[in-house]
């Protein structure tokens, strides 16, 4: 790791201050178009996440959930935050552990998958009477309509199943499918393997949380069932719903918030 010189002209200047005798690393994981690096000097490690952000949801959301998470959950802390020449820098602790697709044998898949829904239903059962942040699905569904209308939903971007739709078709189709009522917990907004950290087998923290918020608890298992899917193989999605304790799947439910979910791509801050 050296130190980024070529990054160091655009940090606000007490974010210098603080950052100064760190070495940097460029980290790669995920699909996300915020910045991260790895921070390390000497025994300590932090991540500085940089956004420029063009949709509601934000590193500042990040912020608000990380703060009203504080004791409650196992989640990174935050060091810094500012908005500076239309970026968001965030700093954050760092949380030990390894990701959750990092495997190494078939009976270490079934336990990290058992971590995950252990994990999930934690989540799922954090009093959210005082929850900050409101991701629930009729909110969703306006914001997705604006992003629509902004022409910033990409339908090339979309998968096989709805590949062949533009996104006004799509938008119409979960109109037609949105449920007559909705399921609302704590939600981590974008449980994908990648944000759940493991160590010597048990379950470490939680990462990325600027999707967190009140919603209905199907969009968490709509992601974590494709990232599941993708990581280890479609086979392995049914020990999820197992360990979590969901024995009769809503499956015209499941299909609305897949299809919701088309437009806030997973793991992408845009």
């Amino acid at each position: 790791m050296e130190q980024n010189n070529t990054l160091n002209h655009k940090l606000p200047s007490d974010l210098k201050k603080i950052l100064g005798d760190f070495n940097w690393e460029i980290v790669t994981i995920g699909c996300s178009k915020t910045e991260v690096y790895k921070l390390v000097k000497d025994n300590e490690t932090l991540y500085l996440k940089i956004n420029r952000p063009l949709s509601e949801f934000t590193l500042e959301k990040e912020k608000e959930i990380l703060e009203w998470l504080d004791d409650r959950l196992p989640v990174p802390n935050m060091r810094y935050f500012c908005n500076y020449k239309r970026e968001e820098f965030l700093l954050l602790s760092e949380i030990e552990g390894k990701v959750s697709y990092e495997t190494t044998s078939e009976s270490e898949k079934r336990t990290h998958i058992s971590i995950l829904a252990e994990g999930l239903k934690t989540i799922h059962s954090i009093d959210f009477s005082k929850c900050p942040v409101d991701n629930t699905p009729d909110n969703l569904i306006n914001i997705a309509k604006s992003r629509m209308d902004r022409g910033l939903i990409d339908s090339k971007k979309f998968d096989e199943r709805w590949i062949v739709n533009t996104p006004e078709e799509l938008f119409d189709k979960i109109l037609e499918n949105k449920p007559e009522r909705y399921d609302i917990v704590f939600c981590h907004g974008d449980y994908c393997l990648p944000n759940i950290l493991i160590k010597d087998g048990k379950l470490s923290g939680f990462v990325d949380w600027s999707y967190g918020g009140l919603n209905d608890r199907y969009f968490d298992l709509v992601a974590v069932a494709w990232s599941i899917g993708y990581n280890f193989g479609q086979q392995w999605v049914k020990y999820f719903f197992e360990d979590y304790g969901l024995k009769d799947i809503d499956w015209e439910k499941f299909k609305f918030f897949q299809m919701l979910n088309a437009f806030f791509p997973l793991s992408y801050l845009d």
